[in-house]
């Protein structure tokens, strides 16, 4: 298995193709069932690598040719961003080693003397690159996220910006929801570190583990058994802890795929009631039942339908609304690297797209009912813009405030920013008063 080969063809179709790395990286991985899991690991670090640090090894690049990075032909661009990350960000791999598992890739001398000379250059010359002087510039490169990206963090964040785009430039953990209807929290934690594997609860969940070793899904099964876990962040866990769904009450998931916050809520729930998901796309919707038979969850229900529209059955019928809408994604950049390459229009684009999601879900609660309105993004438009123009329009409507270990929200808001460990997100809520 030439490892470095497979991650250039993943790369190139991703780009050439415009598909999300991960599902590009699923493919090439199903299509190597009997692959070493070294080689897997491997090659999962390269292309989330690459493309996390693209900015930052696209401005080697250019320091080191002389050309722009877009000027230099496709192929051989991936090539020097491959060799350029492991130099620069592996330290397990040996630099000749680096230089000459690329360096073979070259399809002719010449370019293969190319690869060989620039990539050489960056190990004489790493030290020598000084970083631009104005804040926005030396953070892009810094941290390695397009211009556009940082000039939005700067505005929305304020102080805060460079500190969550360093907490986003990290390799985040794995984090798990305990199916605690099978297993408590304490006896997940101690079938891990019984099995070597670095674990440690979540600070504010009460179900949540943190895995800080790379560890296939599969093997996280054969540990803790398959159904008694889920993947979560621990932000999107504390979203459904200030909703606090009740045992016996009736909700809606109105954007529900892939469906982790309807089922941290029939935890919560003891699986006693109702939870009604929906997702735009029926396609998508195996995703939810299939996981929800897997925990053993029988109160959830999922069916298509256009979150823009309340289904008219249940207007007014419910007791919750989990409004978790579409959005432009920046609090999960460590996560999604290639979301830093989408358009730069995008917040507003998404912003416009929850607000009627949001004022449609609203329709769903009887009053008393609790809406929660969440974001994994950390822009005013898309946010708190959003949740205040909400209230203007629905005087029915008041702001409920809510506390989550040590953080209190302010107005019914609270913004978590992200800290290398948990997501950055957004989480609102309010309750339907007449």
């Amino acid at each position: 298995m030439n490892t470095r080969k497979i991650a250039l063809d993943v790369l190139r179709d991703a780009e050439r193709e415009d598909k999300y790395i991960s599902l590009a990286l699923d493919a090439a991985l199903r299509a190597l069932p009997e692959a070493d899991e070294r080689d897997k690991r491997l090659l999962a670090n390269l292309v989330f690598g690459v493309t996390e640090k693209r900015v930052t090894l696209d401005w080697y690049i250019e320091n080191l040719t002389g050309k722009r990075a877009c000027d230099i032909s496709t192929r051989l661009r991936f090539l020097l961003r491959l060799g350029l990350y492991q130099l620069a960000f592996l330290d397990r791999i040996p630099p000749h080693a680096a230089v000459f598992e690329t360096v073979r890739l070259g399809k002719s001398p010449g370019e293969r003397a190319f690869l060989n000379g620039v990539l050489r250059a960056y190990l004489r010359k790493k030290e020598e690159f000084p970083l631009p002087k104005d804040d926005v510039g030396r953070m892009s490169i810094l941290y390695s996220f397009p211009i556009h990206i940082v000039k939005t963090f700067c505005e929305n964040l304020g102080d805060a910006a460079e500190d969550a785009l360093r907490a986003l430039s990290t390799e985040p953990p794995t984090t798990l929801a305990v199916n605690t209807r099978r297993l408590s929290r304490a006896q997940a934690l101690d079938r891990l570190r019984n099995a070597g594997i670095n674990a440690r609860a979540t600070e504010i969940s009460p179900r949540g583990v943190r895995i800080f070793d790379g560890i296939s899904y599969d093997k996280l099964c054969a540990v803790l058994g398959d159904g008694n876990f889920f993947v979560q962040d621990e932000a999107s866990q504390m979203a459904i802890l200030a909703l606090a769904p009740k045992p016996g009450e009736v909700g809606v998931d109105c954007c529900a795929c892939p469906g982790s916050k309807s089922f941290f809520a029939a935890l919560c729930m003891e699986d006693a009631g109702k939870i009604y998901d929906f997702d735009l796309h029926a396609s998508k919707l195996p995703l939810i039942t299939n996981s929800a038979a897997n925990l053993g969850l029988t109160c959830i229900t999922a069916a298509a339908h256009d979150g823009r529209a309340p289904r008219a059955d249940l207007v007014g019928a419910c007791d919750f609304v989990i409004c978790d809408v579409p959005c432009s994604g920046l609090g999960v950049l460590a996560k999604k690297p290639e979301i830093r390459f989408h358009a730069d229009t995008l917040p507003q684009d998404a912003a416009a797209t929850a607000r009627e999601i949001l004022t449609a879900a609203s329709a769903y609660l009887r009053v008393g009912g609790r809406l929660l309105f969440s974001t994994c993004t950390l822009t005013h438009i898309e946010n708190e813009d959003n949740y205040h123009a909400f209230l203007a329009e629905n005087e029915n409507f008041a702001p409920t405030d809510f506390t989550l270990g040590d953080l209190s929200s302010h107005g019914g808001k609270l913004t978590l920013l992200p800290t290398g460990e948990r997501d950055g997100f957004f989480i609102s809520l309010c309750t339907r008063i007449k």
